[in-house]
């Protein structure tokens, strides 16, 4: 009891302190964000912007490290899980540490294998389990082809098996983590394989409580956080070369005098909380606003300067119980078509699909072709919601 009460109280302190930087930030009437056709293009730009290879770096050596052990020790964990935050796209991390092009010292040797075809939930959710065991069953009697399966033979530990992130491989309904539980005791029994396992840290949490996957899957390692001077040096570039020809000397300087080590704390260290906050602090002179913004081409720089104002957190809409329930599921999913939304909740779709606009509407969720998902920037503060509310989140994982 005393250590809930201690966690509200942290929480609310944190969402107070968070408030109190919000309405500190003084206004800047000669600023406008820009125009919704090159939020576009800038936006665009933003999503490509490949990881910091500092960060990748740290990514790779556990999972060297890990492989390493396990093709020269017997008993060693065969498995590793890659823990995000539910707004972390770790599956794309994990791609651009074992992309051979990159890491050859990491992937050298190996042969890296993705058996499962989809990164996100197959439309029809039942069918997880059946496929789970069709397609890695099928491995494993192609193996048995090439010679003897011995267990302890070393040599034989070349392959490395990399599946969708977790959070896609089950949904919270009744029977929905079948397939969990039989990939937890399979990855134990198919030793000669080495499992990278991309999972977000609320499904985690989630799926240790239901079926105890830590105590099978036992060797796992977090995303790092990025601190004020990689954030810098990952964003400022982008910053510069958004600027007009003769104002990128001043765009640099501009994104120099933002408080980093603010900024690092809103976004948690987190690069897509970080992408999307520092998109919100974006803005032109309201004078330069043209009538009719013209769209930009790939690589072409704004017309107008570039200004940036020091990024804060969107503050949350009212939200009610049921909204707690909608984005506690996508805590726990990710990326979700709004029918397998409907199913998690056990709710009809058409009622879903009402809280749903309205929680678009506040930008708390956003729509995609892969599916709903919360939208980053506001996952901080939907963090502490939560929490405070007794959910259920990453928490639990201590």
């Amino acid at each position: 009891m005393v250590g809930a009460l201690f966690k509200d109280l942290v929480s609310q302190l944190q969402a107070g302190l968070l408030q109190a930087r919000v309405t500190s930030s003084p206004a800047n009437d000669d600023l406008c964000p820009i125009p919704p056709v090159w939020d576009l293009a800038v936006r665009q730009r933003l999503r490509a912007l490949p990881y910091p290879d500092p960060y990748l770096a740290i990514v790779a050596q556990p999972i060297a490290e890990a492989v390493t052990t396990w093709q020269s020790t017997l008993d060693a964990p065969n498995s590793l899980v890659l823990l995000g935050s539910p707004v972390d796209d770790t599956a794309a991390v994990l791609a651009a540490v074992l992309n051979p092009e990159r890491t050859s010292e990491l992937t050298e040797g190996l042969h890296i294998l993705r058996p499962l075809p989809w990164s996100l939930r197959p439309a029809d959710s039942s069918s997880i389990k059946a496929q789970l065991i069709q397609t890695l069953t099928a491995l494993k009697e192609a193996e048995d082809e090439d010679g003897e399966d011995d267990p302890e033979d070393l040599s034989r530990r070349q392959r490395v098996i990399v599946l969708p992130p977790l959070e896609q491989c089950f949904l919270r309904c009744i029977g929905g983590w079948q397939g969990i539980e039989w990939l937890r005791d399979t990855v134990n029994a198919q030793r000669n394989y080495f499992w990278v396992i991309p999972s977000n840290t609320w499904a985690w949490a989630f799926l240790n409580r239901v079926c105890q996957v830590e105590a099978y899957l036992n060797q796992t390692v977090a995303l790092p956080r990025l601190d004020r001077d990689q954030l810098c040096a990952w964003l400022t570039p982008l910053a510069t070369a958004l600027a007009p020809a003769d104002g990128q000397e001043l765009a640099a300087e501009r994104s120099e005098e933002l408080s980093w080590g603010t900024f690092a704390e809103l976004c948690g260290g987190m690069p897509e909380v970080a992408r999307a906050l520092w998109l919100r602090s974006l803005r032109i002179q309201t004078a330069d606003q043209p009538d009719r913004p013209q769209p930009l081409d790939n690589d072409e720089p704004l017309p107008v300067p570039l200004h940036q104002v020091q990024p804060i957190l969107p503050s949350l809409p009212s939200l009610a119980a049921a909204d707690h329930y909608v984005i506690h599921a996508l805590m726990l999913h990710g990326v979700m078509a709004r029918s397998h939304l409907a199913l998690s909740l056990g709710q009809p779709e058409s009622i879903v699909q009402v809280q749903v606009q309205m929680l678009r509407q506040a930008g708390v969720l956003r729509l995609s072709r892969a599916g709903l998902a919360i939208h980053p920037a506001y996952y901080p503060r939907l963090y502490t919601e939560l929490s405070t509310n007794n959910f259920l989140t990453e928490e639990e994982l201590s």
